[in-house]
């Protein structure tokens, strides 16, 4: 996936074999004529990348990030605890437990903290895709 001029969306995944789902996401950006950036960090092989990445973009003038990652999915978690910007979490099937483990990961925050939205992209229609993309699309400008 190709970095889009001028992104507005911070897109990360937690490996490569996360990148059939994330391009999913990047697909329907390009079909809103958004901008993003792809990055492949693992909140727990590549925790310094991640801080390094969160904090950067911040400055550059991502306005949300999408985070999707398989398994304990910590990724989004660790993206809103550093981020001012909104987190879209994606869980991402995984080899155990069907992707339950990823789902609960993503969308089980603890309170008070600021909670990544859940999206995701192979279980929503796509007018429930479309949706969000307005949403962000409103937080962007």
């Amino acid at each position: 996936m190709p970095m889009k001029n001028n992104p507005k969306v911070g897109i990360i995944m937690g490996s490569d074999s996360d990148l059939e789902v994330m391009a999913e996401a990047a697909k329907i950006l390009e079909e809103f004529g958004v901008g993003y950036e792809i990055t492949v960090g693992s909140a727990h092989r590549s925790p310094e990348l991640i801080h390094k990445y969160i904090t950067t973009i911040q400055k550059q003038g991502i306005k949300i990030i999408i985070a999707g990652a398989g398994g304990a999915a910590h990724l989004a978690g660790v993206a809103a605890s550093l981020a001012t910007l909104p987190v879209i979490g994606i869980p991402i099937k995984a080899k155990t437990l069907d992707g339950l483990d990823s789902l609960l990961s993503t969308v089980n925050m603890p309170p008070g903290e600021k909670t990544p939205d859940c999206w995701p992209c192979r279980c929503w229609p796509y007018r429930t895709k479309a949706w969000k993309i307005s949403w962000l699309l409103i937080k962007i400008n």
